[in-house]
């Protein structure tokens, strides 16, 4: 499929935030994670919170329950249950973006490995509203380690890899949309949207 670039229209309230610390003090790395895949991730402390510094990967939830791959767009479009996909079904963009993932994944609340979990609206509102934060990297290479890689999304086709990041937080909105943050050049935007949208997930520890 044709990769196409483009900007999701969503309405919600915008926090800005960058990836680089105010100093050239050290990043603090966290003890890691592993997914009950076995798939590894390192971690950061930011403040008082210990996030992955990798997108999510799994592909079942933490109860062993296996998440469906689901392909074709239109199916994509008309799910209402749990599901992951590579962008543009394609297994080579995982190692660098992770999987994307629907909201009614997040929403069984069993998505991250135990011991985490997805993020809150307040706990990415925390993340990205700390005063020290400044700039932004959005190829991933920022000096605050939580590695800022664009992985674009899926809802009717794919867009966005490279360009824009989302991420999904655990908080809904009404009964058809969720709370999610986007990265753009300019720093974190805190937005709402369908809850059958394919986003990338960060969990934080517990």
């Amino acid at each position: 499929m044709k990769k196409i670039l483009i900007g999701f229209i969503a309405i919600g309230l915008l926090t800005f935030v960058g990836c680089e610390k105010e100093d050239d003090s050290s990043i603090e790395y966290g003890e890691g994670a592993t997914d009950i895949d076995g798939n590894t991730y390192q971690s950061v402390i930011i403040g008082t919170q210990e996030w992955m510094s990798e997108n999510l990967r799994t592909t079942k939830y933490s109860d062993g329950t296996a998440i469906p791959n689901v392909i074709g767009n239109t199916d994509w479009e008309n799910l209402s249950t749990g599901a992951w996909c590579h962008y543009d079904n394609d297994i080579d963009y995982e190692s660098t973006y992770g999987k994307l993932y629907n909201w009614y994944a997040v929403e069984t609340g069993k998505l991250c490995p135990a011991g985490w979990h997805v993020p809150t609206h307040a706990e990415w509102t925390e993340f990205a509203s700390r005063s020290y934060l400044r700039g932004i990297s959005i190829g991933g290479t920022d000096d605050y380690g939580w590695n800022c890689l664009p992985g674009g999304g899926r809802r009717f086709f794919f867009g966005d890899i490279g360009y824009l990041g989302h991420w999904w937080s655990s908080s809904q909105q009404n009964a058809d949309d969720a709370w999610y943050f986007e990265l753009r050049n300019t720093g974190f935007m805190s937005r709402d949207y369908s809850k059958n949208f394919g986003f990338s997930v960060r969990c934080l520890r517990d």
